[in-house]
């Protein structure tokens, strides 16, 4: 085993350490009653007019799956083999074409300026005249 092959599979450890930790701070969490908000993880939240609508993703659906699914697919290999493995071209590409479909999807929306948050309706500076109607001939 070659140098460098030893400090990928140091660094391949290292990189699973860190996501199997950060996995199981969001469990911990989640159990102890302190978790993020969960509850929009696969919608998005878009603005209409004044109302704020929260529609179902699937950009952001098939980002999630598919980083399960590999990396689910990647810790299996990892403990039966002992070892880090080398990852084929095509699973980057996959990840890349889930990523780049969330980007591309997010960078539409806020062309269309959907995702702007809803603005409450304008509210009447207090003053002398709030609470009375508009004077006859005065523009509300």
């Amino acid at each position: 085993m070659t140098s460098e092959s030893i400090l990928w599979n140091v660094a391949g450890w290292i990189v699973v350490v860190f996501i199997g930790l950060a996995g199981v701070i969001v469990l911990w969490k989640m159990l102890t009653s302190k978790a993020p908000d969960l509850a929009t993880l696969l919608s998005e939240t878009t603005a209409d007019g004044n109302n704020r609508i929260d529609k179902a993703s699937l950009s952001r659906f098939q980002f999630l799956i598919f980083t399960f699914v590999i990396s689910t697919g990647l810790l299996y290999v990892i403990f039966q083999n002992k070892g880090f493995p080398e990852i084929p071209n095509s699973v980057y590409i996959l990840l890349g074409i889930s990523g780049g479909s969330y980007v591309v999807s997010k960078g539409i929306q806020q062309s269309q300026g959907s995702t702007q948050p809803a603005q409450p309706p304008a509210q009447q500076p207090p003053g002398p005249t709030a609470g009375r109607p508009p004077a006859h001939g005065a523009v509300p």
